[in-house]
């Protein structure tokens, strides 16, 4: 059986978020069926078991998130998540984690949030790069106008974040973009993200 492709420019399907962050732009996205996970279905009654809930969407070893295990937490996983982002005490990892599946949560205020962790100069560049990506899989080819400027960012991984999502949308205008950028790169792993993005980019 073929497995289905992400169209370029197009927002994150109900199968997996992760099918897009963990695989390099361009290659196939997996089945569209969601994992059995034994948990997911009806919604959490309380706060605290959207935290719970969330948390152990966050933290399970080898799983990756699927927009229908996040729907059914409702908009308040979206506060949760952004807490976890914002809390120094949280592992670095898990609160990239959080801020990339925001992605995925149920709650239209999500692209605000991310965007506001993209063009916040003081959050750590981590997040910020972990807010492009998602960005894009978000709201798609409507990220490029807010990506764009972010090619120049002063942080190595959030212009390689954003070079790659680029990439992932397409498009004449990212393209000339990513073109015009590259020989003014100095960094090799962004260089090589800007090539990659022009790679997946050229229609």
């Amino acid at each position: 059986m073929k497995t289905p492709t992400a169209p370029r420019g197009a927002t994150l399907p109900r199968w997996g978020l992760a099918a897009v962050l963990l695989v390099s732009p361009g290659m196939a996205l997996p089945a569209a069926t969601a994992p059995s996970t034994g948990g997911a279905g009806a919604s959490p009654a309380s706060p605290g078991e959207v935290r719970e809930e969330v948390l152990s969407l966050l933290d399970r070893s080898g799983t990756v998130p699927y927009e229908t295990e996040w729907k059914p937490l409702g908009p308040a996983a979206l506060g949760v998540l952004e807490d976890l982002a914002t809390d120094p005490n949280t592992p670095p990892q898990r609160r990239s984690r959080a801020v990339t599946f925001m992605a995925a949560v149920d709650n239209p205020q999500a692209t605000d949030r991310l965007q506001a962790f993209l063009k916040n100069g003081n959050t750590q560049p981590t997040l910020r790069a972990s807010a492009a990506t998602a960005l894009g899989l978000r709201v798609g080819t409507d990220a490029v106008p807010t990506l764009l400027p972010f090619l120049q960012d002063r942080s190595d991984p959030v212009r390689e974040a954003v070079a790659r999502a680029l990439g992932r949308l397409g498009g004449v205008q990212v393209q000339q973009a990513l073109e015009e950028r590259l020989p003014l790169e100095e960094t090799p792993v962004v260089r090589e993200a800007l090539q990659q993005g022009l790679t997946f980019s050229v229609p």
